[in-house]
C-alpha cells in the first residue's frame, strides 16, 4: 500500500543527528574552557564597541518580542490554527512538541554545563548571573521559526510538484519562508549578545537546539504515525459502507500522498 515516502523523516533524522553531534562537541569545549572562549571575547567585544541608542532599542524590543515566554504563547496560538485549520492535531502537535522539547533539552543543558554570564556591567536588561549556556531566547526562537519552517512547507512543496502552474509561487513561498526563519533565529541571537546577556556560543546552542529540534521532532511523529493512519485507512475501506475519515499527517497528506491543503 503507497505511503508517505520516509525519505522525509529518514533525512531529518540523519541531519539532526549530525546538528546533536556538533551541540555535544560545543558543550564540550565550553566545559573545557571554562569561561568565554576567545571567539565569545571577540564578537562580545565588537558588539560592545557598536553599541547606540536605536541599536539598543531594537535589540531590546527584538528580545522581549520572542522572549521564552512569547514563543511559547505565539507556539500555542499557531498550533490551535493549525488544528482548527487542518481538523487534525498532526502538525500543531509536531510544533508545540518541537518547541517544548526543545526547551527542555536547554534547561537540561543549563543545569549540566552551569556557565556564567557575561559580566553585570556588560548586561543591559535585568541581571542574571548564571544558566548563561544555551541562550532560552535564542532556543525558543530558533524552536518556533524552524518548526514552522518545517511543518508547513512540505505542503508547498507537494503543491508545486502536482500543480505546475503554481510551480514559481511555491518555490518563492519555500525560499521566503526560510529566510524568515533564518532572519528571526538569528535576529534573537545578535539581540542577546548585543545585550550583554550572553555568550556568541550561547546563542549558537540555542540555534543548534532549534534546529535539532525542528527536524527530530515532526519526523519522529511521522514516522510514529504513517503506519497506524495506513492502517486505519485500510480498516475504513473495508468497514460497513460510510463516509471514509481520511487522517492526514504533519505533512499535509494522507498515506496515499494526496495534498489536503485545501481541506476545509
Amino acid at each position: 500500500m503507497p505511503k508517505v515516502p520516509t525519505a522525509t523523516a529518514v533525512k531529518p533524522l540523519v541531519a539532526s543527528s549530525l546538528l546533536l553531534m556538533a551541540l555535544v562537541a560545543l558543550s564540550v569545549n565550553v566545559l573545557s574552557v571554562n569561561g568565554p572562549t576567545g571567539w565569545d571575547e571577540s564578537v562580545t567585544s565588537w558588539m560592545l564597541a557598536h553599541r547606540s541608542a536605536g541599536a539598543t532599542t531594537v535589540a531590546e524590543f527584538v528580545s522581549t518580542v520572542m522572549s521564552p515566554i512569547a514563543s511559547i504563547l505565539i507556539t500555542l496560538a499557531v498550533g490551535a490554527l493549525l488544528w482548527r485549520r487542518d481538523r487534525t492535531t498532526a502538525r500543531g502537535l509536531a510544533l508545540v512538541l518541537t518547541v517544548a522539547s526543545a526547551d527542555a533539552l536547554t534547561e537540561v543543558l543549563k543545569i549540566l554545563v552551569h556557565r556564567t554570564r557575561p559580566p553585570l556591567s556588560w548586561q543591559l536588561e535585568a541581571h542574571e548571573l548564571a544558566g548563561s549556556f544555551p541562550s532560552g531566547h535564542t532556543t525558543g526562537a530558533a524552536a518556533l521559526a524552524f518548526g514552522l519552517a518545517v511543518v508547513l512547507l512540505p505542503r508547498a512543496s507537494i503543491q508545486a510538484r502536482r500543480q505546475d502552474q503554481h510551480r514559481g509561487r511555491a518555490v518563492v513561498a519555500i525560499a521566503v519562508a526560510i529566510v524568515v526563519a533564518i532572519v528571526v533565529a538569528a535576529s534573537v541571537a545578535a539581540s542577546r549578545v548585543y545585550l550583554g546577556m550572553h555568550w556568541a556560543t550561547d546563542v549558537t546552542a540555542g540555534l543548534l537546539v532549534g534546529l535539532i529540534a525542528a527536524l527530530l521532532v515532526p519526523a519522529i511523529l511521522n514516522l510514529l504515525t504513517s503506519q497506524h493512519q495506513a492502517g486505519k485507512h485500510s480498516e475504513d475501506m473495508h468497514s460497513a459502507p460510510g463516509p471514509i475519515t481520511t487522517r492526514v499527517n504533519i505533512y499535509g497528506v494522507d498515506h496515499h500522498g494526496v495534498d489536503h491543503s485545501n481541506a476545509k
